[in-house]
């Protein structure tokens, strides 16, 4: 299963010269913890609430003409939009990170965090052990191993 079939495509999106104040009001209306910040269509940075919340509290700060690009986390890791869900699982453990961009020639095509891969395989895991019972003679008798 390649990445991007688990990805989120639909993903909110800002730019590194967009306001502080216009990015806050963006995280807020769309209820999301975090936008992607993109040069054209090509990822460059997260930004989140977290990292917003310290500068909002600095009085120096402007934020209706302070540029967000001061705020982004760069370190996001890329994975093409072909790559299979183990390698991506291989990138954000090796990267330490919870989220991955997904792209596709260079540019976005979807955000995946480490839980929509954990739940993935934990779905997985269900339909195995739902295969298993439907066939197990252990499961279908009555006694210790029946599960309905």
């Amino acid at each position: 299963m390649a990445v991007i079939d688990i990805a989120r495509t639909e993903v909110e999106t800002t730019t590194p010269d967009t306001p502080v104040a216009e990015v806050v009001r963006k995280l807020h209306r769309t209820a999301v913890s975090g936008l992607v910040v993109v040069d054209g269509k090509e990822p460059v940075g997260l930004v989140t609430g977290r990292n917003l919340t310290m500068a909002l509290l600095d009085d120096d700060l402007n934020a209706e003409t302070t540029p967000v690009e001061g705020f982004v986390d760069g370190e996001i890791p890329t994975v093409p939009a072909d790559a299979g869900i183990y390698e991506t699982l291989e990138t954000l453990t090796e990267r330490g990170a919870r989220r991955v961009f997904v792209v596709d020639e260079g540019e976005l095509a979807g955000l995946v965090s480490i839980s929509d891969i954990v739940l993935l395989l934990g779905t997985e895991l269900q339909q195995v052990a739902n295969a298993i019972r439907s066939s197990s003679p252990a499961f279908r008798r009555e006694g210790v191993y029946y599960r309905e």
